[in-house]
């Protein structure tokens, strides 16, 4: 398990991912958003929301910080509603670093 939390309050789970791609939204867990090669795409609109570099995901449209993923889960009432006991989460696991080059 995945989780996402907002950048301006590191406690607050926005969203968590129960497996490699697709990211529900803690309050209401709706899908929310698909992650391809570092980049969330809104799985409604298709938009490109951000992008990862580390463990920090960065807006696609003005660069400012926007969430933390994390391999942990915190304290949050937001948890029970997604289906994790508190407490416990899953190893991190972390991919390779992955460049993104232009289409030629």
């Amino acid at each position: 398990m995945r989780y996402l939390y907002t950048a301006d309050d590191d406690n607050e789970l926005f969203a968590y991912a129960p497996g490699r791609r697709d990211f529900f939204r803690a309050g209401d867990d709706r899908l929310w958003a698909h992650e391809s090669h570092g980049w969330l795409i809104a799985a409604e609109s298709g938009e490109t929301l951000a992008h990862r570099t580390g463990d920090v995901y960065y807006s696609a449209v003005d660069g400012q910080r926007l969430y933390r993923l994390s391999a942990e889960a915190s304290d949050s009432p937001a948890l029970e509603s997604a289906g994790e006991p508190s407490g416990e989460s899953d190893p991190p696991r972390r991919a390779p670093q992955r460049v993104a080059r232009p289409r030629r």
